[in-house]
């Protein structure tokens, strides 16, 4: 779907993973983008990239929790994307360093809209299948859709506190960052619609500034570590191993601010299942150079082609997406790591 060239996107996050590839698509498409970053340096990575001129712009953003970080931000744009969140599994207190900075950095970004964004149509969240992922033990061939929420994580970190496991503390604050936001559109009917998009294990092309391999995002890094030398073996297949390429997530996120069917509804953003042996394989084939550097123990070539756990009916059907497939998706995201292999 087409926009016309005045359209205009905040973005907030842009220097991230996800935040980079959707502004690359909106100015393709001959959008304005304008960017939140926590420091200018990184973006210049961005602006050298793109090239795009004055069609985007950059706004230093230091703490997302606090919403008069946004106010000058959201003025004057047509559509908001909130990808900017907490990622690590690493914390002293799950509540103070993960909790809530995402609830508080996605109300304070609707607070701002709300209050400043006058001209702001959609406001598209990025959340994650982790707040929809609550295990169901009794049923091993359950089907996730957008109709499942994982509240048993914040119960476990309610429960547990301190000693929560990081993987729980994670997926409680994707979950409860995206109650507070339907919530917030519940209790304030703000102008503005709210769209969120919950992506799986996303794999694919980094076109973030990325100095070293250490800093790679940790889905990316998941990838890298097969030609890095750093794994050890090919694990057998774990639940919960879906997997999207990020220029699907990103088209997923244009498409839920546009289409008027979007407004008000999540979207699952799954290609399918993986597993070990299949990236494996897909590497060994593609990538010949580095067979060994991959894992020499847990091969199964037989274990290839894993089912997924998550439905994604629902964005073929209403957002279009013609998903990626793994081959390309791993391929293409190794060819964007090889300069630190």
């Amino acid at each position: 779907m087409s926009a016309s060239t005045s359209q205009k996107a905040l973005i907030t996050g842009v220097t991230s993973y996800i935040g980079a590839h959707i502004a690359q698509q909106l100015l393709e498409k001959g959008w304005y983008v304008r960017g939140t970053v926590r420091a200018q340096a990184k973006a210049q990575w961005l602006h050298d990239t793109f090239k795009a001129g004055d069609r985007f712009e950059t706004v230093e953003v230091k703490d997302i929790q606090k919403k008069e970080s946004f106010a000058e931000a959201v003025k004057g744009v047509d559509y908001v994307f909130h990808v900017a969140s907490p990622f690590f599994f690493g914390f002293k207190d799950p509540y103070e360093d993960l909790l809530h900075p995402a609830i508080n950095g996605t109300v304070s970004l609707l607070s701002a809209v709300h209050e400043h964004g006058q001209g702001v149509k959609r406001v598209v969240v990025t959340s994650s299948f982790a707040a929809m992922m609550q295990p169901h033990p009794e049923d091993p061939n359950y089907l996730y859709t957008e109709a499942d929420w994982n509240d048993s994580a914040i119960q476990s970190v309610e429960k547990e506190g301190k000693d929560v496991n990081g993987g729980t503390a994670y997926l409680a604050s994707k979950n409860e960052a995206e109650r507070s936001a339907w919530k917030f559109v519940e209790q304030n009917k703000p102008k503005f619609e709210l769209s969120v998009i919950n992506p799986v294990y996303v794999f694919g092309p980094a076109i973030h500034y990325v100095a070293k391999a250490e800093e790679l995002n940790t889905s990316v890094a998941f990838v890298y570590s097969y030609v890095s030398g750093s794994k050890a073996k090919l694990e057998p297949r774990s639940p919960f191993s879906n997997f999207v390429d990020v220029r699907d997530v990103a088209q997923a996120h244009i498409q839920a601010a546009l289409l008027p069917e979007a407004a008000g509804e999540r979207f699952i953003t799954s290609a399918g299942g993986f597993n070990d042996n299949a990236v494996a394989s897909i590497i060994k084939k593609h990538f010949p150079q580095y067979a060994d550097k991959l894992p020499k123990e847990g091969w199964n070539e037989k274990d290839l082609d894993p089912k997924s756990e998550a439905d994604n009916s629902k964005s073929r059907k209403i957002l279009g997406i013609n998903y990626i497939s793994l081959e390309k998706s791993i391929v293409d995201t190794i060819e964007s790591v090889k300069q630190f292999i």
